[in-house]
């Protein structure tokens, strides 16, 4: 009569069978890649979510969230009068939407800056304006940053900001989410590479409006290029919140070529007591 065969058996376990294949390292590179491609793609979401959002804010309301933060005085210097009437030229050259106003500063510091910011507040730096030797190189300035309010990128930076910021901090168990930090209306937003440009051109339609051409407007690239190269610093203040590019002034360049504005035409003088206007806010 045949054995009769067990109902189990225990075979031989094959050799590593509980090691992975792959390498440790090659393992963690895998999963490293995966996260950050998921926070990648999660602050790329918060970031338009957050733009699309605040544009849909009224700009009253804009405008009423800056008041929570106290603007700087203007005083009646010859420069800031100036600033503002120039200011106040290119806005209506540039036909701003009903209830848009224009709040320029003129700040007494050392520092190469220009920016817009919400409620339609622009500050001008003194270090920036005693580089540039034309009006039309000042306009531009004024009028890229005054296209920037008109299209509401200020709010909207704004916007993208909180909202990576707040979806972050509730990951990371964070509930304190401060609007525009401790610098209040100072702060300086970032803009992206496509509010950029079309703040250029918007800038360059006012100049041409403004001026008949497109002259002076790359003359503030090249200012600070140089001041950059000869001074062998890091890159102006300037920089920090309008991204320059490789191709920037080409851009601009071939923008003014495409719509036939011409850009070696003279270029308008500064009054002649510009210089001892920013000398004389030293002194005081």
């Amino acid at each position: 009569m045949a054995k009769k065969q067990p109902f189990y058996n225990n075979p031989v376990i094959p050799e590593g069978i509980n090691t992975s294949k792959s390498h440790p390292i090659a393992t963690f590179l895998k999963l490293f890649t995966a996260i950050a491609i998921i926070l990648v793609l999660s602050a790329w979401l918060l970031g338009k979510s957050g733009d699309y959002l605040a544009s849909l804010v009224p700009y009253s309301q804009e405008v009423a969230l800056a008041d929570v933060y106290e603007a700087p005085e203007n005083n009646d210097s010859d420069i800031q009068l100036y600033l503002e009437n120039l200011s106040e030229y290119l806005s209506d050259a540039m036909e701003l939407p009903d209830g848009m106003e224009i709040h320029l500063h003129y700040v007494n510091e050392e520092v190469d800056n220009a920016f817009a910011t919400i409620g339609g507040h622009i500050f001008i730096y003194k270090g920036l304006l005693a580089k540039l030797s034309s009006e039309n190189a000042i306009a531009m300035v004024i009028a890229h940053e005054i296209a920037h309010i008109k299209h509401r990128d200020p709010i909207r930076s704004l916007g993208q900001n909180l909202a990576i910021s707040t979806g972050f901090a509730l990951l990371l168990g964070r509930s304190n989410v401060n609007l525009l930090g401790s610098a209040g209306l100072y702060t300086q937003l970032k803009f992206s590479r496509d509010m950029e440009s079309s703040a250029d051109k918007e800038g360059l339609q006012a100049l041409v409006k403004t001026y008949g051409h497109a002259s002076g407007a790359t003359d503030l690239f090249k200012v600070l290029i140089q001041l950059n190269k000869d001074e062998l610093i890091k890159e102006p203040t300037f920089f920090v919140t309008h991204p320059l590019g490789k191709n920037r002034i080409k851009q601009i360049e071939m923008l003014a070529k495409e719509n036939n504005w011409a850009i070696d035409k003279a270029t308008k003088a500064l009054p002649e007591y510009f210089t001892k206007w920013l000398e004389s806010e030293d002194e005081d």
